[in-house]
């Protein structure tokens, strides 16, 4: 499997997508926190399936934190909610 160093369809640094992730709409991150844990773990089950032990564990262990954070954010929108409705 290719593991390439940059988002081939995203021009900017590595720096500058994280900033713009990090600037979306709260829900919008959440999601995107959601489906980046999910491959994670797409990703554990396909090295188990190759009879690997410790990259599977790392990558649950890393989905399991994502996850984690995608419920910090989720409170975190709950708590913007009534301030940008007017926005929205």
């Amino acid at each position: 499997m290719k593991h390439p160093k940059n988002v081939e369809r995203y021009p900017g640094s590595l720096d500058e997508l994280a900033r713009e992730v990090g600037n979306m709409h709260y829900t919008s991150l959440a999601e995107f926190m959601q489906y980046l844990a999910d491959d994670l773990k797409r990703q554990a089950v396909s090295d188990r399936e190759k009879t690997r032990t410790k990259l599977p564990a790392e990558l649950e262990a890393a989905a399991e934190q994502l996850y984690a954070a995608k419920r910090r954010i989720d409170s975190a929108a709950k708590i913007c909610k009534p301030h940008m409705q007017e926005r929205d």
